[in-house]
């Protein structure tokens, strides 16, 4: 899962590149610079897709083995999330539902009975799945051009985690709970609109952002305690 979500991520990366910096587009990008800006060019929004990394550690008094085994250990977390744009204000607000796919795996190794580390390696890796309903205000790059875009979320989350030591398969489960999540993005069309209207014309992406988020994921008390009480990620986003 966690080459998948790399891969996936290197090849956005790359359609954007050459789509940015082929001559063609820089050819275009000079022409466009002496077009009045405008936004009657902007394709329809339909969707919004991030791809995100950051560290990832569940709680350690809710889960002292962690501290025991993977001590030093914060993943990286890996995850996509894909929203559906459900309601449009226009150049002040987006209401989506999202979905969000990740992984995160932590190493270590076991301990014998003295308590000392063995050469046996031990693994914990979690999936989490999320279901999501967002608020992005984007009033301020639109209507003052001030680069910022501030998105609040609220919804659930299914982690599927698994334990394995060695060849064997130890256990496995769900965690389920709440996740909210608060992201500052930074709007690039603020800075180079001209390339914006070449990827939007190109490749169909209406806008690109970078962005930071504090997110807290909440398990209910019957689940195994997996969740990061506060932690970021950060990454790049695209509507289209």
């Amino acid at each position: 899962m966690r080459a998948a979500l790399v891969t996936v991520i290197a090849a956005l990366v790359t359609v954007i590149a050459l789509g940015a910096f082929s001559p063609a587009s820089a050819a275009a990008q000079q022409d466009d610079d002496l077009i009045p800006p405008s936004r009657n060019w902007i394709s329809p929004e339909r969707f919004i897709l991030e791809v995100r990394v950051g560290p990832y550690r569940p709680d350690r008094a809710e889960v002292p083995a962690f501290n025991t085994f993977f001590s030093d250990d914060v993943g990286p977390l890996l995850a996509l999330e894909l929203d559906v744009i459900a309601y449009r204000l226009d150049e002040i607000l987006y209401v989506t539902g999202a979905g969000g796919i990740g992984t995160v795996t932590f190493d270590g190794n076991t301990l014998d009975q003295l308590g000392e580390e063995t050469s046996e390696e031990t693994k914990f890796s979690m999936i989490p799945l999320n279901l999501l309903a967002t608020v992005r205000i984007d009033a301020l790059a639109r209507r003052l051009s001030v680069p910022f875009i501030v998105t609040g979320k609220l919804g659930y989350q299914w982690a599927r985690w698994s334990t394995e030591s060695g060849d064997v398969n130890d256990e496995s489960g769900w965690s389920v709970g709440l996740l909210w999540a608060v992201q500052l993005g930074l709007d690039l069309d603020t800075f180079e609109p001209a390339a914006a209207r070449n990827m939007d014309e190109e490749w169909g992406i209406n806008h690109s952002f970078l962005f930071f988020e504090l997110m807290s994921f909440m398990p209910s008390d019957d689940s195994l305690p997996v969740g990061d009480d506060l932690t970021w990620t950060a990454g790049l986003g695209f509507m289209f």
